[in-house]
């Protein structure tokens, strides 16, 4: 991984700068994508899939800039309150640190070729995100869906519990995986071909 800080170092002011603006890109994609869920539960699994992928270039040039451990960690935190308090599942915040640990040992201590610790690394990153949310409805499906109720109206709760159900997102979890391993790959050859020429990664 072409960067000029080492891995093992600890996080300076420079990378919690990174870790801001990174982090903020990501949400701003991530939840402007999810509003098309507003226009029927169906339009929100387009908006996951197309943020997954614009995502990905970002979480690339973010890991290049900044392949430090603890990072991604703090990234992950940092979102997941952000969900919370727009509404999401509190307990995301505590599924986001652990997989941020995980994603932070791949691109730090895993000894294998960008090409393939990036890829599987935003695969990993991209789950907290994405299906944190819908743990509370394998929890318990009624208290979900009257939340749902309360925020969106009784009419939207009604379309979305009749399209919704537990295997109906376990293959869309399946999806999100594939299509953010396909993304990282995106990611990495977009960032060695265009920002590295440009200085940025």
């Amino acid at each position: 991984m072409p960067s000029s800080t080492s891995t093992t170092a600890h996080l300076n002011t420079r990378d919690f700068i990174n870790i801001g603006v990174f982090t903020a890109l990501i949400f701003v994609i991530t939840f402007v994508s999810g509003m098309l869920g507003f226009f029927g539960p169906i339009a929100m699994f387009p908006g996951f899939f197309i943020s997954i992928v614009a995502n990905g270039i970002v979480f690339t040039l973010f890991t290049k800039r900044t392949p430090k451990m603890g990072a991604v960690t703090i990234m992950l935190i940092i979102i997941e309150c952000l969900f919370a308090a727009t509404g999401h599942w509190a307990g995301g915040i505590v599924v986001g640190a652990l997989f941020g640990i995980v994603v932070d040992l791949i691109i730090t201590r895993l000894p294998a070729k960008i090409e393939i610790k990036v890829p599987l690394a935003y695969s990993l990153f991209i789950l907290p995100i994405f299906v944190s949310p819908w743990i509370p409805l394998f929890i318990n499906a009624d208290d979900y869906f009257q939340t749902v109720t309360d925020q969106m109206g009784p009419e939207y709760a009604n379309s979305m519990q009749q399209l919704i159900t537990p295997s109906l997102l376990l293959v869309a979890f399946a999806i999100m995986f594939v299509i953010a391993w396909l993304s990282g790959i995106l990611g990495t050859r977009v960032a060695n071909k265009h920002f590295g020429r440009a200085g940025l990664a």
